[in-house]
């Protein structure tokens, strides 16, 4: 039978959704070849020590630190391939995910393959790869410049060493501020991009001089199939943040729920309303709007087609309020309305003049 499981789909319309449990964990992948590591934990750059890295990787280990994300874990993929690091990522609790190193050769493909088929399990790893052809991912976010310049004395390298960066850029980034016009403080100049705006729409996160300023043009996904599921909102990072954050919590606070209820109505309601109250939380905290009537309820028509596909036929005269209550087997339908805001990223302002 496997173990109890929680199916959350989201929709632009119906959405199952709680608070995600933890925030801004970087796991960066690098190719330590001779280092005789798996995996480093770190809260501060200071906790780095510099003879677990060559010369060429200390710094990019360093940079993820540049945005303050919480937490990073560093693993070392130097002893076998990619596949085999991944398996090793799965069993930790990591929100951004990268390489550090030039994946051109095939360790790209893997990672954004890797992150599809997860996503697709439910979970939400997120990854920022370099230049991957066509992810097509609201998971994934394509970093397209072919180079970069730090201020520091590396100077001009090509584009996917800034993957780091964006890493911890995006983890330690709160719910409420997009990555759009996001100042790049250790750059001083990027490559450009003769038609920016097509990169753009076609699922590219670029950077681009402002200015004097390097900043992200666009806190955008990869994502450019729109479908029914996949909606035109999924395209921007902050919106997939919060329908991770969601879904996160939703999970962890069902883990804390199986085993210990009997699957009646009354325990499910008494889960909907820690839900709900969760919701109101998530308005004071605008990751929500608060004008919109954002809350969870029993989703009484894939209920009642469960006792239908079960052969109980009858279910199909009863009534909305009756099926609610008939609870099925060992699992909870749930369905939600909620409206997740996105940030302030486009201006019009037209003056009329006498």
């Amino acid at each position: 039978m496997g173990l109890p499981s929680i199916e959350i789909i989201f929709k632009q319309l119906a959405v199952t959704a709680v608070k995600r449990s933890q925030l801004g964990i970087v796991g960066l992948i690098v190719n330590e070849v001779g280092k005789n590591w798996t995996m480093k934990e770190y809260k501060t750059v200071i906790d780095i020590n510099p003879d677990d890295y060559s010369a060429e990787v200390l710094p990019l280990v360093k940079d993820t630190f540049e945005y303050t994300p919480n937490k990073v874990l560093v693993f070392n993929n130097g002893a076998g391939t990619l596949a085999d690091t991944l398996k090793i990522v799965a069993q930790e609790r990591v929100n951004w995910i990268g390489l550090a190193y030039d994946g051109s050769s095939g360790d790209t493909a893997t990672l954004v393959s890797w992150i599809k088929s997860v996503r697709k399990a439910g979970k939400t790893y997120k990854a920022v790869v370099f230049k991957a052809t066509k992810p097509d991912n609201k998971g994934i976010v394509n970093l397209m410049n072919d180079k970069v310049t730090f201020v520091d004395s590396r100077g001009e390298v090509d584009g996917w060493q800034y993957i780091p960066s964006v890493l911890g850029m995006l983890a330690g980034l709160p719910m409420t501020r997009s990555a759009t016009s996001f100042l790049c403080g250790n750059l001083k100049e990027v490559s450009i991009f003769n038609k920016i705006d097509d990169v753009i729409d076609k699922g590219g996160f670029c950077l681009y001089k402002d200015e004097g300023d390097i900043r992200v043009a666009r806190g955008c996904t990869s994502l450019e199939e729109i479908t029914q599921d996949e909606t035109e909102d999924m395209k921007d990072i902050i919106i997939i943040e919060s329908m991770d954050l969601m879904r996160d919590d939703i999970y962890s606070t069902f883990k804390k729920w199986i085993g210990k209820y009997k699957n009646k109505y009354d325990n499910q309601v008494l889960f909907f309303t820690a839900i709900n109250a969760y919701f109101k939380e998530l308005e004071r905290e605008d990751i929500l709007d608060k004008e919109y009537d954002n809350y969870s309820q029993v989703d009484v028509e894939a209920q009642r087609l469960a006792w239908l596909g079960v052969g109980k036929k009858e279910v199909e005269d009863w009534d909305d309020e009756k099926i609610k209550k008939l609870t099925f087997k060992k699992k909870v339908f749930m369905k939600a309305n909620i409206k997740i805001l996105n940030a302030v990223e486009d201006f019009k302002f037209t003056i009329n003049m006498f």
